[in-house]
């Protein structure tokens, strides 16, 4: 059987998922640019967006941009990888938040079943774990060779069981109270920041799955990955650079700064990311979700007493606490923070 860009293999006896699948060709194609990306952008996140965006046809600089201080784990913290974080983007905008039968947003699903692609080709989703202690990261050729086929083979239409039992019912519970009082993490954040960031359907679309700490899975404070974002739309700056790539790799073999300012134009964003990653843990002990929050929104006792405990007041003023610093950010441009 000859396939072209997508064939479709379905389970035995013609029942369960179509899975997409991707021709030898593609897949060829994929890696190569994916690779071509990160040689001239040298970051995972921006090269991985700008991966997608050529696959996609998809213009606007935009969403290279807001991807600028999410490499290295968001913020340079060492937890989601920027392999995840972009796809999670290209998710949003597809689907936004539109919802299954059982009310659960599109984009939960099919994060998770990116996830669990991610992590089986991976063996983690965290930037720390896939890189290690190496000084040169070599890990982030696989993720942004791979990454980019992995969203390919994701089918959203046929997600529904990559989230079952109690975890389904935990999250249904969680986003219904979420929805009645009218949040979003990472939206409560780009709202109040309507004079400084244009928001946008797209942008909001976009930045759909970054709630609950990634589609739920209480991992990075989704409202300080919003306002990591914003600066990113209005500070980044976009690397296109093979020379000068090459010039930062060289530098980081060497053991120098390879992430200082000059080296690359993410660089400045990257570690603008750092030092409000290391403000947020000061004002709220940690980015993790599920370590402010103290649940885990996959059980349903967890959801439970996030509900009664009335623990939405402090998610809100987080987003609010966010927001103020984002703005401040942008208006000074990122001097003297």
């Amino acid at each position: 059987m000859r396939m072209t860009e997508t064939t479709s293999l379905i389970s035995p006896g013609n029942t369960g998922p179509v899975i997409p699948v991707l021709s030898y060709s593609n897949i060829r194609m994929y890696r190569r640019r994916g690779l071509s990306n990160l040689l001239k952008m040298g970051h995972c996140a921006p090269a991985v967006m700008q991966t997608l965006m050529d696959l996609g046809n998809t213009k606007g600089e935009w969403l290279v941009r807001m991807t600028a201080g999410l490499p290295g784990g968001i913020g340079s913290t060492g937890f989601e990888c920027g392999g995840i974080t972009s796809p999670l983007v290209h998710f949003g905008l597809e689907h936004g938040l539109s919802a299954k039968d059982d009310g659960l947003p599109t984009i939960i699903y099919a994060g998770h079943e990116y996830l669990h692609r991610f992590r089986k080709c991976n063996n983690s989703l965290l930037c720390q774990d896939i890189l290690g202690k190496r000084r040169v990261p070599l890990p982030c050729i696989k993720v942004a060779r791979h990454a980019p086929e992995l969203f390919k083979q994701t089918s959203c239409i046929e997600c529904t069981e990559a989230i079952s039992g109690e975890t389904r019912e935990a999250f249904h519970l969680l986003y219904s109270h979420l929805s009645a009082n009218g949040f979003h993490c990472a939206h409560a954040v780009l709202n109040q920041l309507g004079d400084t960031v244009p928001i946008t359907r797209e942008l909001l679309d976009g930045t759909s799955g970054f709630i609950g700490g990634t589609v739920f899975k209480g991992l990075t404070c989704s409202a300080f990955t919003a306002g990591l974002m914003a600066v990113g739309l209005k500070l980044g700056e976009i690397e296109g650079s093979f020379p000068r790539v090459a010039w930062m790799l060289a530098t980081m073999i060497a053991g120098g700064n390879a992430l200082a300012d000059h080296m690359n134009k993410f660089n400045r964003l990257l570690n603008i990311g750092h030092r409000m990653s290391k403000w947020f843990k000061k004002e709220f002990g940690s980015t993790l979700c599920r370590e402010i929050t103290q649940c885990d929104f996959s059980s349903l006792g967890d959801v439970n007493r996030y509900i009664g405990n009335g623990s939405l007041t402090t998610c809100k003023i987080i987003a609010e606490r966010v927001a103020r610093q984002a703005e401040m950010i942008i208006k000074q441009k990122g001097v003297g923070f």
